[in-house]
């Protein structure tokens, strides 16, 4: 055989090997992390979030379908604001194609989709990757509470109240407020999410609401993405600062068993050595049982976790800065599935 040629062979046999040995490894590394908040596959390109779970030690995905998307847009120097209103059912049915086409893609790359108590007890005593099903704004209900009832028949289990356009349920953060709060059907929501079994999220949402909504569910809440803040965060103040949580209303969250979840916004956080940092700081102030990862991944302008590979990164980091090894598998996931199993157990 000529050597170049040889050489070449055994160059090639030596990749393929490698690609063996890197899929094998992936596929027996234990998946543990989960994500509260995530667009992958949906604000992005078409992925294989099954491959990309396994092999980045991912056991849970919250796949957020942004509720009010055809109506929003991000505009140069003034963050993302609603432009238009929105047809009657446009909402409805853009949310309902949307949910139909993940379903499809869970069963076809084998997801398994986390319905109910049961099915996430079965995901956490297993390896097989699962994901939530669950809406950024409840938008999609406009105004009927039998919606909400249909969607979590449906498989929805995970639900932000609002998100960018001040709606039915009630005020957010980044507008005016209209309602001091969360409107009397956006209150009904909070509670028939509890009995439901529905896990309510109040990301996005106004000082006023949060406090309506620790007032109104039986259950714990999540923050899912954001920050905290020792100022009351105002809508004058612009986007970045407008969408934290103040730091008494992020206590109680957390007093009432409750998750905050931290975004990894490049902007806050200039390497994921700072947000793992910030994690840290946010758990010394709330409790590390109380504390998440809400990635916002393909939602953000810039982030510090652009891809799941990070997660085992931010695990390296928390341990070197001497985070009890209990604490790292909290805030990396199982305070979401905690909260979510006690949602969804009615």
């Amino acid at each position: 055989m000529h050597r170049r040629r040889f050489l070449g062979s055994i160059s090639a046999l030596a990749g393929a090997v490698a690609l063996r040995a890197r899929d094998a490894y992936a596929q027996a590394k234990p998946l543990a992390f989960a994500d509260m908040h995530s667009h992958i596959g949906i604000l992005s390109a078409p992925a294989d979030v099954h491959a990309t779970m396994v092999a980045n030690g991912v056991l849970v995905i919250a796949r957020k379908i942004v509720a009010d998307l055809p109506v929003i847009r991000r505009i140069p120097n003034q963050g993302v604001q609603q432009v238009r209103e929105p047809a009657p059912g446009e909402l409805a049915s853009r949310f309902d194609a949307t949910f139909a086409r993940l379903q499809a893609e869970h069963k076809a790359q084998n997801l398994i989709e986390i319905v109910d108590a049961e099915a996430l007890a079965r995901v956490m005593s297993g390896q097989n990757p699962a994901v939530v099903l669950a809406a950024e704004g409840a938008d999609f209900l406009e105004g009927d509470l039998k919606r909400l009832e249909a969607a979590r028949r449906n498989g929805l289990v995970h639900l932000q109240l609002v998100h960018y356009r001040v709606s039915e349920l009630g005020d957010i953060s980044t507008e005016r407020p209209v309602h001091n709060g969360f409107t009397p059907f956006g209150k009904d929501v909070i509670a028939a999410c509890n009995r439901l079994g529905i896990l309510v999220d109040i990301a996005h949402a106004t000082s006023d609401g949060i406090a309506q909504a620790l007032e109104i569910s039986a259950k714990p809440m999540i923050y899912s993405h954001g920050h905290m803040t020792g100022t009351n965060p105002y809508w004058t103040q612009g986007g970045l600062r407008a969408r934290a949580i103040h730091t008494p209303l992020a206590k109680r969250v957390a007093e009432k068993g409750g998750v905050i979840g931290l975004w990894p916004l490049t902007l806050q956080y200039r390497s994921l050595e700072v947000y793992a940092g910030a994690l840290l700081d946010l758990a010394a102030a709330v409790g590390a049982a109380h504390v998440g990862v809400g990635s916002d991944m393909f939602g953000l302008p810039a982030s510090v976790i652009p891809a799941y590979q990070q997660f085992g990164e931010l695990e390296q980091l928390l341990a070197r800065r001497g985070a009890r090894p209990e604490d790292v598998r909290n805030i990396l996931g199982a305070n979401y599935l905690r909260v979510l199993k006690n949602a969804l157990t009615v």
